[in-house]
């Protein structure tokens, strides 16, 4: 689970790497790492965070103070 607002200030991996990387680990023995990023904040930059979370089989979210436990409560239903 990523929570964030989606700006990478920092970074020298490239989104692809980040997805190519993360949709690759523990295909073959069932143990895939699925994603799931969480735009926290008005200004969140939810194309990249979907960008980054559908290629693992996981979601984008969006969430706030208020409805942060029912983004949780949804994503628990994955496993």
């Amino acid at each position: 689970m990523l929570l964030t607002d989606g700006e990478d200030i920092d970074s020298q991996a490239t989104i692809d790497n980040v997805v190519s990387t993360v949709g690759n680990v523990g295909e073959e023995d069932g143990a895939a790492i699925k994603l799931f990023a969480i735009a926290y904040g008005s200004d969140a930059n939810k194309s990249i965070l979907k960008q980054m979370a559908e290629p693992t089989g996981g979601k984008q979210y969006d969430s706030d103070p208020a409805t942060i436990n029912q983004t949780c409560a949804d994503i628990a239903t994955f496993f």
